[in-house]
């Protein structure tokens, strides 16, 4: 048997759900509706992107290391007077990952258990920049703290994404181009942030297609 059908519970439109995604945002209207289990409920409309020109495009697809992927969401982000965008994949093995696009830098960065962070990284508040962090053996510094808040999104995300809501996050880098993440959510004075661990990309080394293209640019 065929699965039902899911609609937008504002306008009827369609609200495709697939993989990991909790909330979507439709299409047609605007409005967020988050799965939980077989039922769906509107949070209300998300705040308006900002074109930030990134040539990035939702459904894009690519690939790492030679496994497929796709985006399927894009979260965007402001800090300060700034905004940047984290665009959801999904990989054709299942697992899922964030392409981070931030004043034409990008970095694929993918989860990791919490346990090996747990209980041995500073709380949000005790994090400094310069700070050497050791993860998994490996030395890191701490090069970008930050209290960050949704501005907008488009698509499919693995959780809701309430804009105005604001989460804390830190980045790390290593000695040979590491790149990690310790998102702590919304509350900062913990020692069980997610881990993302990663590593920075160029657009064309992964095969992202099609961009978006800009007046000027070469095919």
């Amino acid at each position: 048997m065929q699965p039902s059908p899911v609609q937008c519970p504002e306008c009827g439109a369609p609200a495709p759900f697939r993989g990991a995604a909790i909330s979507l945002v439709c299409e047609y209207c605007g409005s967020t509706v988050v799965r939980t289990g077989v039922d769906l409920r509107l949070v209300g409309k998300v705040s308006a992107l900002l074109d930030n020109g990134s040539p990035i495009l939702l459904g894009s697809t690519g690939k790492l290391d030679a496994l497929p992927f796709e985006l399927v969401g894009r979260l965007q982000l402001r800090h300060g007077r700034g905004t940047w965008n984290e665009w959801f994949v999904n990989f054709a093995d299942g697992t899922i990952g964030w392409l981070a696009d931030a004043q034409g830098s990008y970095s694929l960065l993918r989860p990791r258990d919490k346990s090996i962070v747990a209980g041995k990284v500073p709380p949000f508040a005790r994090l400094e920049l310069g700070q050497p962090i050791v993860i998994q053996g490996v030395p890191h510094v701490l090069v970008e703290r930050r209290a960050a808040t949704y501005q907008g999104a488009e698509g499919l995300l693995p959780f809701e994404a309430e804009p105005g809501l604001e989460f804390f996050s830190a980045d790390l880098r290593g000695h040979d181009g590491e790149f990690v993440t310790l998102d702590y959510g919304e509350a900062g004075d913990h020692q069980r942030p997610t881990l993302y661990t990663g590593r920075a990309v160029d657009l064309g080394g992964i095969g992202l297609q099609p961009l978006r293209r800009f007046a000027g640019w070469r095919a």
